[in-house]
């Protein structure tokens, strides 16, 4: 795909094993922050892998962290292991997809994903829309390889259709796309099964059942809040939001549209032209229209990989194989990806600086649990406040278990360290609160002394 198959392999492989390295680096602002920081608080509590709103997938990320856990290796190992992981992820697709599947179409499109658009969510890490998408590319390269001929490829099939339904509700989209437009050219039977597979899957999880309450709070908001005003679209922080990052991160996507679109032009295939257009513009209205007065970039950002999925897919599997590859191509290629991992890197300041805001918000604490009002912090700094407890059990943990400090965050801090068990975490979403004395030892001893007081 790059000059050859083995300089294909070279990059994947480069690309993903600097990203690691990064990853390594970094490993501080990307697991000390809101949901990373909770779900490593439950899964090392727990001591086995913990699912988040029927999201099973991504429990696949929490095995080499608790490998650590388990070997009762420090807590800074365990969440080093915990930052590797997610690279590892989807280094470990392209592997399956370069030296497994034979298929480096569908290596490099997995390679790419992870650069493409990439920016804050390489450090607010754990949205399972990514890791559902680069199963998805490995999913297409799986029904080229095989023509699902033995019990064992349609069972693997299944397994594949229902985790990538189960894995975010935003997958409908990428899964809908791929199947409608079809450009890896997919078989008839392979289609159709995977189909059938899908719509099982959704029937078992909104139909068969009530909807978690996550998917039916955060992404029934879809729904619930369409209230389209052509001037508050206009006026929006979404939109100011998205077209100020076009000349940033999401530099390539335009020059991407229309080189596709010039592609397919010339060839006549105007339905393929006409649903990447619809694709792309649908569905960033769609985000737009959902955050419309939103400021958070970090979680839009994320949301909006799925735009790397509509331009790779006829990028790498209809466009370049008609092309002649040639010297300077592959030249562009590496300045193109050295431009976009400089992106990632040059973001880690500022998640940096969040994190030392936390700490000096540690510091000024007087007590071992305190709760702070809302109203006195900075919640552009933090991003969003519900994740101080864990952020700050976690920063305080890696200094010495015995020395743990939480913080808590409340509108009326005197009334609710007065209503709060003194004896225990502090909790979120649908998990129950955890006694100080049930939690690993090695890793967190707290003493609550006079239990929770403000801050």
């Amino acid at each position: 795909m790059i000059g050859s198959r083995r300089i294909t392999g070279l990059y994947g492989h480069a690309v993903f094993a600097v990203l690691t390295a990064w990853a390594l680096y970094c490993w501080q602002a990307r697991t000390l922050i809101l949901d990373a920081a909770f779900q490593s608080f439950q899964f090392i509590a727990e001591g086995r892998p913990v699912v988040m709103v029927e999201r099973f997938g991504t429990a696949l990320m929490q095995v080499l962290p608790l490998v650590f856990v388990k070997a009762d290796a420090p807590l800074s190992m365990v969440l080093q292991a915990w930052s590797a992981a997610f690279v590892l992820y989807h280094w470990g697709l392209f592997a399956i997809a370069f030296h497994g599947l034979k298929d480096h179409k569908t290596a490099i499109a997995i390679a790419w994903f992870a650069l493409l658009f990439t920016g804050d969510c390489f450090y607010w890490i754990q949205n399972e829309l990514l890791p559902g998408i680069a199963l998805l590319l490995l999913g297409i390269g799986y029904l080229r390889a095989y023509s699902l001929k033995t019990p064992w490829q349609w069972a693997f099939l299944a397994a594949l259709m229902f985790t990538l339904v189960y894995i975010h509700p935003l997958m409908i989209f990428p899964l809908g796309y791929v199947a409608l437009r079809n450009d890896a050219r997919l078989n008839t039977r392979a289609m159709i099964g995977a189909a059938g597979f899908a719509i099982l899957a959704f029937a078992a999880k909104y139909l068969l059942q009530a909807p978690n309450f996550y998917d039916r709070g955060m992404t029934g908001q879809y729904i619930r809040e369409f209230h389209f005003s052509l001037r508050a679209f206009l006026q929006s922080q979404s939109l100011r939001d998205f077209t100020a990052h076009l000349s940033q991160n999401f530099l390539l996507l335009l020059p991407l549209l229309l080189l596709i679109s010039w592609f397919y032009a010339r060839r006549r295939r105007y339905l393929h032209l006409s649903w990447l257009w619809l694709a792309v513009t649908g569905y960033t209205f769609m985000l737009m229209q959902r955050f419309l007065q939103d400021d958070r970039w970090y979680i839009q950002e994320s949301h909006y990989q799925a735009l790397a999925l509509f331009v790779l897919v006829p990028l790498v599997w209809d466009l370049l194989p008609e092309m002649r590859w040639r010297p300077w191509l592959t030249g562009l290629v590496m300045l193109l990806t050295l431009w976009r991992l400089g992106g990632i890197f040059v973001l880690h300041e500022q998640y940096a600086a969040r994190l030392q805001y936390v700490r000096g918000l540690m510091q000024e604490s007087k007590y071992p649990l305190s709760v702070v009002a809302e109203s006195k912090l900075d919640r552009k700094k933090l991003l969003m406040t519900w994740g101080l407890p864990y952020e700050t059990l976690q920063i305080s943990a890696l200094e010495s278990p015995d020395s743990i400090r939480i913080i808590a965050v409340a509108d009326n801090a005197d009334t609710f360290s007065k209503a709060i068990s003194r004896d225990s975490m502090t909790t979120f979403l649908m998990f129950p609160r955890k006694a100080f004395r049930d939690l690993p030892q090695q890793y967190y001893r707290i003493n609550p002394g006079e239990g929770w007081k403000p801050y």
